[in-house]
């Protein structure tokens, strides 16, 4: 499990997964911010951020509770990242799962978006929960990398090799029980130090 201040670090609503990525992702790199989660709770924390995150996000316009977190106002409170969806079966999607590893070594988060396919409709298609890739991966026993996965939904955080990222057919508990990579929020070279 991952605690941040003795609290468990689980998204309180269905729709607050990315708000929790950012926040976990933020308490990981910024100690006041941990001591401010600490002090409010995370709870109290997670929904302003999750409003900030809906706010402006359609020009004027918010965007609706029920859809949870558009990866592009995810991304812009990331600060130098960039948001792409992910197709795991091409040369890029296998790039863009590079990328995510070598941001994680060199101690940057990545949020991930996870969801089904097309063979389940658009609905089960289109980006449904959010992750976040930690620092702290690394190599199996065996040598294979792997990453450290955040997820909101439980709380815990679990070690997955790479090449299970590109799996299409097995959900996995670090994505929520979902089976594909469907959106990524990378860091750009700006953000590397």
């Amino acid at each position: 499990p991952l605690e941040i201040g003795g609290q468990l670090a689980q998204q309180s609503t269905r729709e607050t997964c990315g708000a929790m990525a950012l926040l976990v992702s933020r308490a990981l790199t910024d100690a006041v911010f941990a001591e401010r989660v600490a002090n409010e709770g995370i709870a109290v924390v997670e929904h302003a951020l999750f409003a900030e995150l809906r706010r402006g996000a359609l020009g004027p316009v918010g965007w609706p509770h029920r859809y949870g977190t558009p990866p592009w106002t995810l991304a812009k409170a990331m600060g130098p990242y960039l948001q792409t969806p992910v197709d795991t079966t091409t040369e890029r999607g296998k790039a863009i799962i590079q990328w995510i590893y070598h941001a994680t070594g060199m101690g940057m988060p990545v949020p991930l978006y996870t969801g089904g396919d097309l063979a389940g409709g658009l609905k089960r298609a289109v980006p449904r929960h959010v992750v976040l890739a930690m620092p702290g991966g690394g190599l199996t026993p065996e040598g294979i990398p792997e990453l450290a996965i955040y997820n909101p939904g439980t709380g815990y955080v679990y070690r997955v090799p790479i090449f299970a990222m590109a799996e299409r057919r097995k959900p996995l508990s670090a994505f929520g029980h979902w089976t594909h990579l469907v959106w990524a929020v990378l860091p750009t070279s700006e953000g590397v130090q």
